[in-house]
């Protein structure tokens, strides 16, 4: 992703709700729908700016599955943001869950995704 393509993307509605992947640990998305758009983060990391707009991409979640508000999700590392938007603009993931797991933690992290079965 260029500079100037994060600069087309709209911004998304507050309010935020961003996953914090842990290293090693999967995590199941059910979405139902996504929005891939630019927010202004501030991230944790040692050496990190304070703030930092990024691309980010919104998975809707239905309530059975994230019975708190909002009801969706917002993911952030720009690695994955490249994997995710690739995957969900093509469409494959529609009628599956998505699973992610995160190699390492940190801003140098890696990400598996693949798609699995939606629970009944």
């Amino acid at each position: 992703m260029m500079p100037e393509d994060l600069e087309r993307m709209p911004w998304l509605e507050p309010p935020k709700e961003i996953f914090e992947f842990q290293a090693g640990v999967p995590a199941t998305f059910y979405a139902t729908d996504f929005k891939i758009g630019r927010m202004t983060i501030q991230p944790k990391w040692p050496g990190a700016p304070p703030e930092k707009v990024v691309a980010t991409v919104r998975l809707f979640i239905p309530e059975r599955f994230k019975p708190t508000f909002p009801h969706y999700w917002d993911i952030t590392p720009s690695r994955l943001v490249t994997q995710l938007s690739a995957l969900l603009v093509g469409g494959t993931w529609r009628g599956f869950g998505i699973e992610i797991l995160r190699d390492i933690p940190g801003p140098k992290a890696h990400f598996a995704i693949r798609l699995v079965a939606i629970p009944p």
